[in-house]
């Protein structure tokens, strides 16, 4: 028995499963605005993308402060386009990236909240805006990179762990029933695959893979070919990000802040944020605009399974 919980303990540990007791704040308290900082008639939301992108599943049962809840994105984005007096979004990212389709759905909301509402999004990137952060990025009309972000990653990767070995040294024997062979060796990471389910992985991994790459060439004006080599995975510090073209500017969020003021056409704003009444996000401005507050330090969190865009050292 002491062996078999080892050895769970252990295929846990390897899939990046995450467990955390902290219980969700309730969705039934709505959205509230808050000031943050600024003056002025005009509005700009600052909405947050910090943290793992994970499914929705493991944000509903994960801790709040690692992962990106993508519905309350959404509202949030809802809320920024029913107010007038917002004339921009401020979108601060701070995420290696994560589970594919998570980073997909934010671009996509993002994307649809700039065609309805015709208001621009300025990107400030801090510490790092990493493959799905990177292509959340994208959605942006301009990208600024903090001096010292670390930009790009652009791929996909796809973790499997073969556990084979592991189970016979300690004893255990695993037994899989399937429909197929396929099914099993794609399911169960009891053994390693065949060349068919290589293969299958290998196409999928390769759709997602191009989908990206087409993206930072619409989204950045760059021809397919510059995009896809700069698309072989590697990370870059702002400055070279800035002259590859996959960022607009490098500054401090306060840049990217007069950058968004600039596209509202007023000569002052008011910073406002989104929170449920009872939760504590500490913001990431002070008590005025300028002042940056770096307190929430996100813990990282690594989705179980599937294909990712994802940056993680």
């Amino acid at each position: 028995m002491r062996q078999l919980l080892i050895a769970i303990t252990f295929l846990i540990s390897l899939s990046g499963c995450y467990v955390n007791l902290e219980l969700p704040i309730s969705r039934d308290q709505p959205l509230e605005e808050r000031v943050l900082g600024g003056s002025g008639a005009t509005k700009i939301a600052l909405i947050e993308l910090s943290g793992m992108m994970a499914s929705d599943w493991i944000s509903n049962v994960g801790s709040r402060r690692s992962s990106i809840d993508v519905d309350e994105v959404r509202e949030q984005l809802v809320m920024a386009a029913r107010d007038p007096a917002v004339r921009a979004v401020l979108l601060h990212i701070n995420s290696p990236g994560g589970e594919v389709t998570t980073a997909d759905v934010l671009f996509h909301e993002l994307k649809q909240f700039r065609q309805r509402s015709g208001k621009p999004i300025v990107v400030s990137i801090g510490a790092i805006g990493a493959s799905g952060g990177y292509y959340a990025a994208l959605a942006g009309d301009e990208i600024w990179a903090n001096p010292t972000s670390v930009v790009g990653s652009i791929g996909v990767v796809m973790v499997r762990f073969n556990a084979e070995g592991l189970l016979e040294k300690i004893g255990i024997q695993g037994e899989v029933l399937a429909s197929g062979s396929t099914k099993q060796e794609l399911a169960i990471p009891l053994k390693p695959i065949g060349k068919e389910s290589r293969e299958i992985l290998l196409r999928i991994l390769n759709a997602h893979y191009d989908r990206f790459v087409g993206l930072v060439a619409e989204n950045r004006q760059l021809p397919q070919e510059d995009a896809r080599k700069l698309a072989d995975g590697s990370i870059f510090p702002a400055e070279d990000a800035r002259r590859l073209k996959l960022v607009d500017h490098v500054g401090y969020l306060e840049d990217a802040l007069l950058a968004a003021q600039m596209r509202t056409g007023a000569s002052s704003a008011t910073v406002v944020a989104y929170q449920r009444p009872s939760s504590f996000q500490p913001s990431l401005l002070g008590s005025s605009a300028a002042e940056i507050n770096l307190v929430r330090v996100p813990d990282s969190l690594m989705p179980s399974s599937g294909f990712l865009y994802l940056w993680q050292p």
